[in-house]
């Protein structure tokens, strides 16, 4: 995982300016899927380091760059 063991938080890694927006929004997707992978084992008894709140913020960041799309 490139955001583990840089970026605490979904907010450190959106002010790492050595990222584009692309990079950012794949790097955010991936954390994503594998917040939600986690919150799955934890569902089948593994570990829980309360998931849901760092999903949670890996989706405000990613509304957050949709929203600043370029496109839109």
């Amino acid at each position: 995982m490139a955001y583990d063991g840089k970026y605490q938080t979904p907010a450190e890694l959106m002010l790492d300016e050595s990222l584009n927006r692309d990079e950012k929004v794949a790097m955010l997707k991936q954390w994503r899927n594998d917040e939600k992978d986690l919150m799955r084992a934890a569902e089948e008894g593994m570990q829980n380091d309360d998931r849901a709140h760092i999903l949670k913020e890996v989706k405000k960041a990613l509304i957050s760059l949709q929203e600043s799309s370029p496109d839109q």
